[in-house]
């Protein structure tokens, strides 16, 4: 994962498809579409089963909330 990862900040949601998650100790690393962004290492298992689905993160002020996307739920 090339350049700078993204730290989200309270109430930032990131949408696309989940490409790569590298884990470490203390954080994970993922591409989520274009972007780099470092996350919680709780996020990473559910990242890694999610590869090539279209996911939704959003950081809340206490903490991260993880969603797949399916097709079927446009115009819901």
């Amino acid at each position: 994962m090339d350049g700078q990862p993204y730290h989200m900040r309270p109430w930032d949601e990131l949408l696309g498809q989940a490409i790569e998650v590298k884990k470490y100790d203390d954080h994970c690393l993922a591409r989520i579409g274009k972007i780099s962004v470092i996350l919680p290492p709780g996020l990473a298992t559910r990242l890694e089963e999610a590869i090539g689905q279209r996911v939704g993160v959003l950081r809340t002020d206490n903490d991260y909330r993880f969603r797949l996307i399916r097709e079927g739920m446009k115009g819901c």
